[in-house]
């Protein structure tokens, strides 16, 4: 677990510098945003709403980087699906996200733009109600994110999807149950430097 980590970790710090590097004609931007996810464990829960807020900044033009810091609340109803479970129980969790996106404006108009973008995506766990439940998970969960947006004028509107990694269990069960968070996310954000 530590080894990709650490992997996934570097490889976001090799696409940085050569972002830096290779963006000759590069742009900043810098920005606030909130967001709606709806977020659920795969195998056992079922999706409810969340909320996200946070910055990012953006540096390079068509090709760009945009690295972000977001506050993440997932939300979730785990499902009675083991015998220990009595009744469903609602999972809330909180997070600090950090996405390191690449991105690129098929549009790339002054006022108007139109990009994709794509990257790793660490959520580093700050909260939970776990304790209530009986259910254990991961102070890290890591994956990946992928999304379409628009910029107009100042504002930037974005959905995204995004799956990431985590193994937890009950406490009573020996052994940790490897699941993967998906979760999609609609974003609206405001550039202060445009």
């Amino acid at each position: 677990m530590q080894k990709k980590s650490l992997l996934i970790a570097g490889l976001s710090i090799l696409i940085i510098n050569i972002m830096t590097v290779s963006t000759a004609k590069a742009q900043f931007s810098i920005g606030i945003k909130g967001a709606v996810n709806a977020a659920n464990y795969l195998d056992l829960t079922k999706k409810k709403f969340g909320m996200e807020a946070g910055v990012f900044m953006r540096f390079g033009d068509r090709f760009y980087f945009q690295p972000e810091v977001n506050y993440v609340l997932k939300s979730s109803t785990i499902k009675n699906a083991i015998e220990e479970v009595q009744e469903n129980f609602e999972l809330k969790q909180h997070f600090i996200a950090v996405p390191a996106l690449l991105g690129y404006h098929f549009i790339n108009n002054e006022n108007f733009k139109f990009h994709l973008t794509i990257g790793p995506r660490f959520d580093f766990k700050i909260a939970d109600n776990f304790d209530e439940s009986g259910w254990e998970s991961n102070a890290i969960q890591w994956g990946g994110q992928v999304g379409l947006g628009i910029d107009f004028w100042r504002f930037t509107l974005d959905v995204s999807y995004s799956i990431a990694a985590d193994r937890f269990k009950y406490t009573t069960t020996s052994e940790p149950n490897t699941q993967f968070t998906n979760m999609f996310i609609a974003s609206l954000g405001f550039k202060f430097i445009k």
